[in-house]
């Protein structure tokens, strides 16, 4: 469709963008489950050191709650919590406590390094588009904004290099934007 309705300069280029958009989103998306498979198993085998009741099913509902960005890891520790505390709320507080640390530790470390190195931007970048991301568009904004920020970062990096190229400056070629 788009060789038959636009030029085919304008067609391929249109195209390898659109490639590009597919291989940041798609490394996001892989990066966020990679993270959250870690979290999950790092809550399995924490829930089993600390003796908490249940430890398979509160790593799972851990692990797949912590794909939802921010509020994730809070959805799905509040049920896990309310299940610990029909048991012993001695442990309950333990668990908060454990969640605490465990999403410091994946927020501020796992997390950024993980989708940094699928989507090719600084923690600081990532923590900045979930920021932005998530006060213009919610929830959906806080996911979309880490591949948007990353797709624009890769056109500004494109637009550098091709102006750099018509300045005759190609030597500074391998500087990209960070």
């Amino acid at each position: 469709i788009v060789y038959s309705v636009f030029r085919t300069d304008v067609a391929d280029l249109l195209v390898e963008e659109t490639r590009s958009a597919y291989r940041i989103l798609s490394g996001f998306i892989n990066g966020k489950l990679v993270d959250s498979l870690i979290i999950g198993i790092i809550a399995l085998v924490c829930c089993n050191l600390f003796r908490f009741p249940y430890p398979m099913l509160l790593a799972v509902i851990i692990g797949v709650t912590n794909i939802i960005p921010f509020f994730g890891p809070f959805i799905g520790a509040i049920p896990c919590a309310l299940l610990i505390l029909l048991v012993s709320p001695l442990k309950c507080l333990y668990f908060v406590i454990f969640i605490f640390v465990l999403q410091q530790f994946d927020g501020l470390i796992l997390g950024p390094k993980i989708l940094g190195d699928s989507t090719g931007l600084k923690p600081l970048w990532i923590i900045i588009a979930i920021t932005i991301g998530g006060s213009v568009a919610g929830v959906l904004g806080m996911f979309l904004g880490v591949p948007v920020v990353a797709f624009l970062r890769y056109l500004l990096n494109r637009l550098l290099t091709s102006r750099l190229k018509k300045r005759n400056m190609e030597n500074l070629n391998n500087i990209t934007l960070e």
